[in-house]
């Protein structure tokens, strides 16, 4: 309000003065031309006047407004660029992945019939790996061995392992199988399964398969040779009778060359257990089947006298790893029942038997001596018998 009463203030002094002036700048009133200046200065002046009216009035109305509150806002922040601060780089670690529990075997040996074992054809035998679970998880009894490949050989195609097996733990698997009639090399792959239906062996990546392979021959021997000794059991091979638990047991002089289970050939230059490649005559006896299994020879009675000695040394052949007999030598006293004159039991070991058996207490008196093996588990066993002799 105190401002309105100033401007209405200031306007009567401005028009006083102006009214004063008015007589001293235009000169005479009744001059037309001073006359006519003073109207226009007159219409200015009431001009103005109306527009200060005007202002005191608007300034008047407007004090009489609300009043109005005016909020303070927080004005949107610009968009300034922003130094960024430097972070060092930290080593964010790599999710690391985890595989799922593996299944793998490891192949230990062959327990039975190692690799290019020498079979009758139509023969049943029974092939057994060592596995060891080099995996994660327990072989459970429904674990399967399985045909994988090659020649079944008759095999059932799935057969439960029956028992657990813990990682790091072995276990002998087993199946029976039957060889080819016809002669050749045969090979059988296998793997094992889980329940689940996945598939495993042997190797790095599990994925590998364990075999057994077997060649099926037809008989073989060399020539019967000339005696050179008294008695002399490779040249009477053919004289001898040979029996097994088997109905037929093949010899050189047989005209029938089919594979059995039991065998005796001539071999003029064998190879022992021990590596060492011989060079005289030697009886060798094939025996397959389960423990127990047998083949004897029957020679004709010969007269000892004083002094006689049997002298031969035995063995296993080179590659029959398998091999597992109890080797025994017994006679016919004059006709009588068979007594047995010394066993020995005979692994592949690489060592050598040198048998001496002295003949005195026998003098006068005919002999039947039988040359004989058993099996002492089922597995394949092939033996030699080095220059077996009677010398007097």
């Amino acid at each position: 309000m105190k401002k309105v009463f100033v401007y209405l203030f200031l306007v009567v002094i401005f028009l006083s003065l102006t009214a004063c002036n008015l007589t001293k700048q235009f000169g005479n009133p009744s001059d037309p031309s001073t006359v006519s200046t003073l109207a226009m200065q007159t219409v200015q002046a009431l001009a103005t006047e109306q527009a200060f009216s005007t202002m005191v009035a608007n300034a008047t109305e407007v004090s009489n407004l609300p009043t109005i509150i005016v909020v303070e806002q927080t004005s949107p922040a610009l968009n300034t660029p922003v130094t960024p601060e430097f972070v060092a780089p930290t080593n964010t670690p790599v999710p690391t992945f985890t595989q799922m529990p593996m299944d793998k075997a490891t192949f230990v040996k062959d327990v039975t019939f190692p690799d290019n074992t020498v079979i009758a054809s139509a023969t049943v035998f029974t092939k057994t790996w060592r596995l060891k679970n080099d995996g994660q998880t327990t072989w459970t009894a429904d674990y399967e061995l399985i045909f994988s490949s090659g020649n079944a050989m008759e095999g059932n195609a799935a057969n439960k392992i029956g028992v657990n097996v813990k990682p790091g733990e072995t276990i002998d698997l087993s199946i029976d199988l039957k060889s080819p009639t016809n002669p050749g090399e045969y090979k059988g792959e296998w793997m094992l399964r889980t329940p689940g239906g996945k598939i495993f062996g042997v190797g790095e990546k599990a994925d590998k398969a364990f075999w057994v392979i077997i060649k099926v021959e037809n008989y073989q021997s060399e020539g019967v040779p000339s005696e050179i000794y008294p008695l002399d059991f490779v040249a009477k091979i053919c004289n001898a009778q040979w029996k097994s638990n088997y109905s037929v047991v093949r010899i050189p002089c047989d005209t029938d060359k089919s594979m059995t289970k039991a065998y005796v050939a001539v071999l003029s230059k064998p190879k022992l257990e021990n590596g060492y490649l011989d060079d005289e005559r030697t009886i060798h006896m094939h025996l397959e089947g389960d423990s127990g299994s047998w083949i004897q020879g029957f020679y004709p009675a010969f007269l000892i006298k004083d002094g006689a000695f049997f002298s031969t040394v035995v063995g296993c052949l080179d590659g029959s790893k398998s091999c597992n007999v109890t080797i025994s030598l017994d006679a016919r006293i004059d006709g009588g029942n068979p007594v047995n004159l010394g066993k020995w039991v005979e692994t592949y070991d690489e060592k050598l038997t040198k048998i001496d058996v002295d003949l005195s207490s026998y003098a006068g008196k005919n002999v039947e001596f039988i040359l004989g093996i058993s099996n002492r588990s089922n597995v394949i066993s092939d033996v030699f018998w080095l220059v077996p002799r009677v010398v007097q």
